[in-house]
């Protein structure tokens, strides 16, 4: 590594512990350390346990189909890819055969009109209907209108010999769905969709494209973990279960259609339902069992896991979210467009327009670095300040969809939540205390600043957004403060803590003065935090400190191979692939664990409850070397350079 690299590399760390505050954890391991492991948990004010039991140790996500998580719909029932077929009626319907076979027409014209309304052609499409009765031609028109809808326009025609046509043409207006829709038909399809290794704005945008729909007509009650095998209910307005069926995606199925009169909304989600897979894990049963006796009794602190703070070391999410909290755009601007030596293993043209945009501060130039289908947040930002020029900041947040704005933000506020908790459980246990918080009819009404199991990292989404729950808009349950007199009536599950906002209650103790003096750090305070461009304003939100995995259960696993998929899909499910069957003596023990969460909490937190150990992705590589180590020869010289060198690439992580 050169002098300038580390130089660069010293001054990148520096920044990010000057985002710190000076009485907690800064990033202190060298250098070159930090930016081959990345953040660790402490890095990020994650430190504390609820018990003191011994850990079991596993690798986590050495597997994708290690991570199975499904989504838990508003009346409780677990959401699975149980079925493909559409319904009877619809399969009926819609096949063009079945609905004027009799006319011969078929076999000659299907092609051609899936061929228009796919390309976009701008040709037309006659076919002949000369000789068929009026009930015949009004069968085709009206199968045409059911099954395309507004994409395309027909009309009956003559020709100069009297001879009848149908002409079929993409419509260039957009039509009044109502007038082609059943009436006796419900307005939403709703459908499951399993995926794998994809994240859920990834997958809209590529059903948007196929179904030839906006995205912000598909809804979802909230996005799930991108490594791993999720199933989750989604839902578009005036579309048949028959298109659906026949998308054709890698990693990406659908099912379970059902017609409704309301559609989803983001948040429409009584939690998820995880299933994990820890391989190789240390300890026997008797210790197993005692670890999650402990877990289901004692609960897990409800941190922000390390997804919310993203995957960059040199301008982690948080910083960037101070920059902005504190009114300082181009600051913001200089943490998102810092280049990141070594964070990636290859270069790309985002890579070069940030080191471009480095050198000469000239967006313009750094702009041609950029391929027209770059939609990351640096592209957006470059785009932006050659157009409205080189000093446009604000402008450059303002046309970044506004859920990417509040990732930034959300990640500052979430940093002083867990280091505030960290230190309040270190200084006054698991009890509440006379000062704390609780809500006021004491039922678990957190509201949720994103409703997801972790991966609100992602800095490269696509130019239209589903809209993330903004608490600016939501109604706050109210809290009190626990008195001398009812403090025997409150757990410690019953406390909630807040997240530094301009409109939220801080505790009427001690620890409300920690938040005081962390703001002042910063030089905010919590009037700061409102602003009067509402895009970069911060009310706040409350939030349990400790939460509990509800219907847990578990079982060891024995296998002979560390890579022996353990566990099914819904999709193999379906299929009836057959399950894993654990094998005597086996040469490693795995884990498998099944339990529920609520909108907003981390699986990775449980784990972590569980192991004891930090769930950064190379804490994670490094126990798999380990345990790959431990079953041939110690490794040459090149292969741990080469293994050090894979670490970054290969390891699973949650986006």
């Amino acid at each position: 590594m050169s002098a300038t690299v580390d130089k660069e590399l010293d001054r990148s760390i520096k920044t990010i512990n000057e985002a710190n505050d000076d009485s907690f954890q800064k990033i202190s391991r060298p250098v070159k350390t930090v930016l081959y492991e990345g953040l660790q948990e402490k890095d990020v004010g994650i430190t504390e346990f609820t018990t003191s039991v011994p850990g079991i140790s596993g690798i986590l996500k050495h597997r994708l189909s290690d991570f199975q998580v499904n989504e838990i719909a508003l009346d409780g029932t677990v959401v699975r890819l149980s079925s493909r077929t559409v319904p009877e009626k619809e399969a009926e319907d819609t096949t063009l055969k079945d609905v004027i076979d009799e006319t011969g027409l078929c076999e000659k014209y299907s092609k051609d009109i899936e061929e228009l309304v796919e390309l976009h052609s701008t040709k037309s499409i006659e076919i002949n209907v000369d000789g068929l009765t009026k009930e015949q031609r009004k069968s085709i028109h009206n199968f045409l209108k059911f099954k395309y809808g507004a994409k395309v326009s027909t009309n009956t025609k003559k020709d100069d010999q009297d001879k009848q046509f149908i002409v079929i043409r993409l419509s260039t207006l957009v039509k009044n769905e109502r007038q082609t829709w059943p009436k006796s038909r419900p307005e939403y399809l709703h459908f499951a969709l399993h995926k794998c290794n994809m994240d859920t704005t990834n997958v809209v945008s590529i059903l948007s494209k196929q179904l030839r729909v906006k995205v912000n007509t598909i809804k979802h009650a909230g996005t799930k973990d991108k490594r791993g095998n999720t199933t989750q209910m989604l839902s578009v307005r005036k579309l048949n279960a028959n298109n659906v069926a026949k998308l054709n995606a890698r990693n990406i199925w659908t099912g379970n259609y059902i017609y409704k009169d309301s559609t989803l909304k983001l948040g429409d989600l009584k939690g998820n339902r995880f299933r994990i897979v820890l391989r190789n894990i240390k300890g026997n049963d008797e210790e197993v069992s005692n670890a999650i006796e402990m877990l289901k009794i004692h609960g897990f602190i409800n941190y922000y896991g390390l997804q919310r703070f993203g995957s960059s070391v040199v301008s982690p999410t948080y910083v960037v979210g101070k920059s902005l909290a504190c009114g300082n755009c181009e600051e913001a601007i200089e943490h998102i467009l810092k280049p990141r030596p070594l964070e990636s293993a290859f270069e790309n043209d985002t890579d070069r327009a940030r080191s471009v945009w480095w050198k000469t501060r000239d967006p313009k130039l750094a702009l041609k670095q950029l391929s027209k289908k770059n939609y990351t947040v640096e592209a957006k930002i470059i785009r932006s300040l050659a157009f409205n020029g080189p000093k446009a900041y604000v402008n450059a947040f303002q046309i970044i969809p506004r859920n990417l704005v509040l990732l930034y933000l959300h990640s500052y506020q979430s940093l002083m939540w867990n280091k505030i908790v960290s230190q309040r459980i270190q200084k006054f246990g698991l009890k509440p205390i006379v000062g704390d918080l609780v809500f006021k009819d004491n039922e678990s009404k957190e509201v949720p600043v994103e409703v997801i199991d972790g991966e609100e990292n992602k800095e490269d989404e696509e130019e239209e957004e589903e809209e993330e729950i903004d608490v600016n808009n939501v109604k706050f349950p109210e809290v009190e403060t626990i008195s001398e007199e009812n403090l025997s009536k409150y757990t410690i599950f019953d406390v909630v803590y807040p997240l530094p906002g301009c409109d939220v209650s801080y505790p009427d103790n001690e620890i409300g003065k920690w938040y005081i003096d962390l703001l002042a750090k910063d030089d905010l305070t919590s009037e700061k935090l409102s602003k009067k461009n509402k895009l970069f304003s911060l009310k706040g939100t409350y939030r349990c400190i400790v939460s509990k995995a509800e219907d847990l259960v578990w079982a060891t696993i024995n296998h002979n191979d560390l890579n022996d998929d353990l566990l099914l899909s819904d999709i193999e499910v379906l299929e009836n692939k057959q399950p894993f069957i654990s094998v005597l003596d086996g040469s490693f023990k795995s884990l498998s664990i099944e339990f529920s969460l609520r909108p907003s909490n981390y699986a990775t937190m449980v784990v972590r409850q569980i192991t004891k150990q930090d769930t950064s992705s190379h804490t994670q590589a490094s126990l798999c070397k380990i345990s790959n180590n431990n079953k041939r020869d110690t490794p040459s010289i090149k292969e741990e350079e080469n293994s050090s060198k894979k670490i970054k690439l290969d390891v699973p992580t949650e986006d």
